[in-house]
């Protein structure tokens, strides 16, 4: 008999500790559920997004450009990274001129950037003086435009008249700051 009362209180606490197993699990198993709607800020588009050049400011043989991103739209949207910039010619259509502008940003961490309407993000478009460079690895020419890409941001801007190299990188870009500054 005290054997079978032994195997009893096992079976017993076996049972509860199973029963607790269960109750945890059930705590954690996923159910379909009521919520409320969660809005995600979307990503700035074309749509959303325009894109000017502001104010210029020189330093040591280069010229920098702001890039600006202003947020048009009635809601949020996030903007971050690095603009691809191409100088170029604007006129019936956008003709590239020399390479493209290269990243003072490279190995940084882009920044995730939260525009509310009529809100600014930018970037610096840097024009480095061609008269730095021989005019044989240089080739300047003038230029009154740059294209701009970020994400699904792709606009031409015009402005200027600047000179840029066509044999040689003179333009650099770098990573999307909060404000109109670059």
């Amino acid at each position: 008999m005290k054997r079978l009362a032994a195997l009893t209180i096992i079976s017993t606490s076996a049972l509860a500790a199973v029963g607790v197993v269960a109750a945890v699990a059930a705590t954690h198993v996923s159910h379909p559920t009521t919520t409320t709607t969660s809005r995600v800020t979307p990503w700035c588009s074309n749509a959303s997004i325009r894109v000017t050049v502001g104010r210029a400011n020189g330093a040591a043989g280069t010229i920098y450009h702001p890039i600006i991103f202003t947020n048009r739209s009635t809601g949020a949207c996030l903007i971050s990274g690095v603009a691809a910039l191409q100088p170029g010619n604007s006129g019936k259509d956008f003709v590239g001129v020399g390479p493209a502008a290269t990243s003072d940003s490279m190995g940084m961490m882009g920044v995730l950037i939260t525009l509310a309407p009529g809100q600014s993000a930018s970037d610096d478009m840097g024009v480095i003086e061609t008269g730095n460079f021989t005019v044989s690895t240089c080739l300047p020419v003038t230029v009154n435009a740059v294209a701009v890409r970020l994400g699904s941001i792709s606009s031409t801007v015009s402005f200027g008249p600047y000179s840029v190299c066509r044999a040689r990188s003179s333009t650099t870009t770098r990573l999307l700051s909060r404000g109109t500054q670059g």
